[in-house]
């Protein structure tokens, strides 16, 4: 290394300069792949505290709204969708004991370190879990 910088000819500055930016792009592409594991980490533990809260009331409201503007004051913004496959009363959106209750939540986000260019990427997460109330 040090008789490629110590060359008077230019090859060794323009190797140099060619390995210090793949090493950058490299380096960018590390922090980005670690900041979309933590992301997921992140929504991994927003699906479980919303769908423990829904699937302990029986019901996608209540509990599950309040652990949902907790979560949202506490981290960013997502989107959040939820449902199951089978409702007892869809107004007030309360599911049976035993049926399969879905949390999704997912965030739009880009890579970063590009530049100009966004290349917009989508992080989701789906948990599902069973009803743990019997509605009469």
């Amino acid at each position: 290394m040090r008789n490629l910088l110590k060359c008077k000819r230019g090859e060794g500055y323009v190797d140099m300069c060619v390995g210090v930016i793949v090493f950058v792009m490299i380096l960018v592409i590390a922090i980005n792949i670690f900041s979309f594991i933590t992301l997921r980490i992140e929504l991994d533990q927003i699906a479980d505290e919303i769908l423990e809260a829904s699937t302990y009331s029986g019901a996608f409201g209540g509990d599950s709204q309040d652990a949902y503007e907790r979560m949202l004051d506490q981290y960013y913004d997502f989107d959040l969708d939820i449902g199951a496959d089978e409702y007892f009363n869809s107004y007030y959106k309360r599911v049976q004991l035993g049926h399969p209750m879905y949390v999704t939540v997912s965030v739009d986000t880009y890579i970063k370190g590009l530049g100009v260019f966004k290349i917009p990427v989508t992080v989701t997460v789906t948990r599902s879990g069973l009803s743990q109330k019997y509605w009469k």
